[in-house]
């Protein structure tokens, strides 16, 4: 396996994880998106993402969550992309987000990158 797919299959294990959570959690759910969006104002105040970019995340984020759930872990190019640039590093506390990563590490080998 290269390095890009294996950082894609970390990058689904990150995202599942975490459309698992909004999914069984309502308030849980609204944090995470919280998160996200708050993640989205600040990249589009810094200029750091085009608006296209923004529009499409805002989009996603109005989304419930099955609907949600298939655009990100959709296969092919296009899901591809929306995982490279998802809004979803950070929504854990510091020590469980190290925690899932290591598993998630553990399991696809050793990329250094975190959730992103």
């Amino acid at each position: 396996m290269n390095h890009e797919d294996r950082m894609d299959r970390m990058r689904l294990a990150w995202l599942k994880i975490v459309l698992d959570r909004m999914a069984s959690c309502t308030r849980e759910d609204c944090r995470i998106r919280a998160k996200a969006r708050d993640l989205l104002d600040l990249k589009r105040s810094r200029g750091l993402v085009s608006e296209d970019h923004a529009q499409r995340w805002k989009t996603l984020l109005e989304m419930d969550a099955d609907e949600l759930r298939r655009a990100l872990l959709a296969p092919g190019a296009q899901g591809r992309e929306l995982r490279h640039a998802h809004l979803f590093a950070g929504v854990f506390p510091p020590k469980e987000q190290n925690r899932i990563m290591r598993d998630i590490r553990k399991k696809f080998g050793s990329g250094a990158q975190g959730p992103g």
